[in-house]
């Protein structure tokens, strides 16, 4: 005789009002994943955040929650300095949801964490940790006995842009006003402000792109790229540097939709993009945003097709 009381399955009763529930899921998951690189210096994944989800049929009163918190252990204890990418695993927890909850047709994964790796100054060459944001995620479907999972990855970087409106402003008034103490007529001042771009991707069938590489493009499209420290002579060239790229917020989601397409160029058609820039600006008192969506597809053709 057993001396453990039977318990009530309450999550398995009849659903008192039967409406399908699309997400239900456990938010601000912490775990300790690291995931340590060596050569273009140290790489680690810092104490990421994790919220999974999965379908609940109109049948059913509610999800065993147990079972969705053991998916994220188990798979992350077995990744844990495996070297592999967030979004494979994203993809196993995900796979893991629907193999515990037998009820769920739909799950999903998500990862936010901050990547950290060692960055120079562009001319003093001086060390210091970069911290990069970036998210990974993973959605899964049961159909016909077979599950389906598609990935996502993103980052989000922050960098600087120079007003170009301004800075022609400024041109004209300082020649009308014959007062311009600027040598080279082609570096004027303007106002700048740190700008902050968040890039997702919806990879098709299982591609995937090396999530730095894609950090670095997307810091190429500011004005100039920001730093975690800087000597003089570094703080000098980075300003010359923005000064000479002005560009407004609507210019770096453009540019960064149009360098992903391209330097990505196996990636399929149907990989949606997301992009969303933010200037926190310095002269208003507001700010600043740009928000672009669109696939590989569509942005390949308006490329093609500008005039």
């Amino acid at each position: 005789m057993s001396n453990r009381p039977v318990l009530p399955d309450i999550q398995s009763e009849p659903a008192k009002v039967p409406i399908r529930v699309k997400k239900v899921g456990l938010v601000g998951i912490r775990v300790p994943y690291a995931s340590v690189h060596f050569g273009d210096g140290v790489v680690v994944v810092q104490r990421p955040l994790l919220k999974v989800y999965v379908d609940l049929p109109k049948s059913q009163r509610g999800i065993h929650a147990s079972r969705s918190y053991e998916s994220v252990f188990k798979i992350v204890n077995q990744s844990t300095f495996s070297g592999q990418r967030l979004e494979d695993v994203c993809a196993r927890v995900a796979e893991e949801l629907l193999a515990r909850h037998e009820y769920s047709t739909h799950s999903s994964c998500e990862l936010r964490g901050e990547v950290f790796r060692i960055s120079k100054t562009p001319t003093s060459m001086v060390e210091a940790y970069e911290v990069i944001p970036v998210w990974a995620y993973a959605e899964a479907e049961r159909l016909e006995g077979k599950v389906k999972t598609r990935r996502g990855i993103g980052v989000t970087v922050s960098g600087i842009t120079a007003c170009p409106c301004a800075q022609q402003t400024v041109k004209t008034l300082a020649e009308w006003e014959k007062n311009s103490i600027i040598g080279d007529d082609n570096i004027v001042g303007t106002h700048m402000q740190r700008t902050m771009a968040s890039v997702r991707l919806f990879l098709v069938d299982g591609e995937t792109i090396d999530l730095l590489d894609l950090a670095d493009l997307v810091k190429g499209c500011m004005s100039a790229p920001s730093y975690e420290v800087l000597k003089r002579i570094d703080e000098g060239r980075v300003v010359l540097k923005a000064l000479s790229n002005p560009l407004f917020v609507e210019d770096v989601a453009r540019l960064v939709a149009a360098q992903i397409s391209q330097r990505y160029s196996s990636l399929d058609d149907k990989t949606l993009l997301t992009v969303h820039v933010r200037s926190i600006e310095s002269i208003h008192s507001y700010d600043l945003e740009a928000r672009l969506s669109a696939t590989l597809g569509e942005i390949r053709k308006s490329l093609r097709d500008k005039v």
